[in-house]
């Protein structure tokens, strides 16, 4: 999350409640609104609480095994 940038973007899902996006800047530029979550998503889906989503054609996400 110290990667991220907070922005003042708001989308709202019916089904999942409001989402609240970052950016991420990088040594290229900044990558805006190319990160989301649900920071308080409705009842029914609390399960995605504290999960981010990453829009898959603005980031690589790169996976590296953790000793």
């Amino acid at each position: 999350m110290t990667a991220l940038e907070r922005t003042d973007h708001k989308t709202y899902c019916p089904y999942k409640g409001d989402a609240s996006y970052f950016s991420i800047r990088t040594a290229d530029g900044l990558l805006e609104n190319a990160v989301w979550t649900y920071e308080q998503p409705h009842d029914a889906l609390a399960e995605i609480d504290e999960y981010v989503a990453f829009y898959t054609d603005r980031v690589d996400v790169v996976s590296t095994p953790v000793d």
